[in-house]
């Protein structure tokens, strides 16, 4: 790809897999382990994974959740991931961890108590409630490492470029998969992936969520649209590859905020650009010192002079 203009776009699948088979030889591992929930993202991440190590690409359906969630839309995700499962040809396997993870909260959330009880240190109960619920990407990522283990593989994570542009992932979770293959892809971009792998339309089409509580969506909680975040997202990177306005770690750099947001070209209500930007800055821990030069890289675009 040629560099210099942020409209690029991102490499096929077909490359992508390339990329990960080289690595597989490279550092002599001989599986790839894939945690496929249903949606668009672990189908794509699964699609370059099967189309690197065909025969050695597996994937695991954890559904993590209450009985009554798993009789509803979590057992439709579960439908969902099979279905997916099963198009590409990947052999799959099933580990309900809800008992693991109601057996987990209860001993977390006495020691917990107990600590605030005993030593007075400040315990919120909204931050306990999310603490609760962000075990399950924990817990996933954990069997992942087990099998990734046990079959001499690497643990495939499902991380796009929008949901690490806005922290919008588990640093204890997903965040620590092994490899990251569309980690420099758009939403769009994902769907266009499955949509050129032949997915069925639905799949392509399904409502992006995290699965953490009933009836949550990704944009919902976020309060705002992927396609408005991929706007953004790439509007942001022409104006970075002219002058630099994200730091090292693809995040807004506070003093060109308001410059941006005065710009006449902004893609999205300037609202709803303000409050991306916003979740972009608050989550700069989550993301690291080389995001941005590996996100220009895998996108062919030239860093400009800072």
């Amino acid at each position: 790809m040629v560099s210099g203009t942020g409209r690029k776009g991102a490499a096929s699948a077909e490359a992508r897999s390339a990329h990960e088979r080289a690595y597989m030889e490279e550092t002599q591992r001989k599986t790839l382990v894939c945690s496929l929930s249903g949606g668009v993202d672990s189908a794509a991440s699964a699609v370059v994974a099967q189309g690197a190590a065909p025969g050695r690409a597996f994937a695991l359906l954890l559904p993590c959740s209450s009985e009554e969630e798993l009789k509803g839309e979590r057992g439709k995700d579960i439908v969902d991931a099979q279905r997916a499962a099963d198009f590409l040809g990947m052999p799959r396997e099933v580990l309900n961890l809800s008992d693991l993870w109601r057996a987990a909260v209860s001993l977390f959330e006495a020691h917990a108590r107990h600590l605030a009880q005993t030593y007075g240190i400040p315990l919120d109960e909204g931050k306990l409630a999310w603490a609760i619920n962000n075990l399950k990407p924990t817990l996933r990522m954990m069997a992942g490492g087990f099998f990734a283990d046990a079959f001499e593989g690497l643990t495939i994570g499902t991380d796009n470029a929008i949901e690490n542009f806005l922290g919008y992932f588990s640093i204890r979770g997903d965040g620590i998969a092994d490899r990251q293959p569309i980690r420099d892809c758009t939403k769009a971009e994902v769907r266009s992936m499955l949509q050129a792998a032949g997915f069925p339309v639905d799949l392509v089409g399904r409502t992006p969520t995290a699965g953490l509580w009933p009836g949550q969506t990704d944009e919902d909680e976020l309060g705002f649209t992927y396609d408005q975040a991929d706007a953004l997202f790439v509007w942001l990177l022409e104006r970075h590859v002219q002058e630099p306005v994200m730091d090292a770690t693809l995040t807004v750099m506070e003093g060109a905020v308001e410059r941006l947001l005065a710009r006449p070209d902004l893609p999205v209500p300037e609202r709803v650009a303000r409050s991306i930007i916003a979740q972009n800055r608050r989550t700069r821990f989550k993301r690291k010192s080389d995001d941005l030069a590996a996100l220009l890289e895998r996108r062919g675009l030239t860093a400009p002079r800072m």
